[in-house]
């Protein structure tokens, strides 16, 4: 029972942490990224990276980036709102 409420504490613990990774690395690098499950820890990837593992035939046959997009238990999409203008 304690062993059960220490692991969920710990994995909301990591999955705050990945969300604010999520967040600060889609509005660096202007990318969408998901955090998902993969080996019973919360991962911060990229679509591009999501993408490339489709190509990669890493996941089974039939599964897309939508699918991951909507498994994921977060959606960091960047806002383009603040576009970079050139100096003068």
């Amino acid at each position: 029972m304690v062993r059960k409420y220490f692991k969920a504490l710990v994995f909301e613990w990591r999955l705050k942490r990945a969300k604010k990774k999520a967040a600060s690395d889609a509005a660096l690098y202007g990318k969408k990224f998901l955090v998902v499950v993969f080996g019973g820890k919360p991962v911060v990837v990229s679509m591009q990276g999501i993408k490339k593992l489709i190509r990669q035939h890493r996941f089974a046959k039939g599964f897309t980036a939508e699918k991951a997009e909507k498994c994921a238990l977060y959606v960091a999409i960047p806002d383009n709102s603040k576009k970079q203008t050139p100096c003068s």
